[in-house]
């Protein structure tokens, strides 16, 4: 008989959906761009990120999921779709 998923499997994946949502959350707390017209395929510094922003957004997105990026992840992260595919592919991240 298969057991029932606990909500914390090391196979599962969080839902791009899910991950977008919560990025989202962060963002707005920064304040430096309108959401709704973000484009998350944008380099940092077309959408006005120097890089002690983008030090403060990464990090508080390693807070939100409960990851830490490794240095080389971190500093090689160009653009937000990037790193919301990271996340949705780390079994790291809840």
């Amino acid at each position: 008989m298969p057991r029932d998923k606990g909500p914390l499997e090391a196979d599962d994946y969080l839902c791009e959906t899910e991950v977008q949502t919560r990025m989202s959350q962060v963002l707005h707390t920064f304040r430096l761009f309108d959401l709704h017209t973000l484009d998350w395929e944008a380099d940092f510094e077309q959408i006005g990120l120097d890089s002690l922003d983008q030090t403060g957004v990464l990090t508080s997105l390693e807070h939100e999921f409960h990851t830490v990026f490794e240095d080389r992840v971190f500093e090689n992260f160009r653009n937000l779709n990037q790193v919301k595919r990271f996340i949705t592919t780390d079994h790291n991240c809840f």
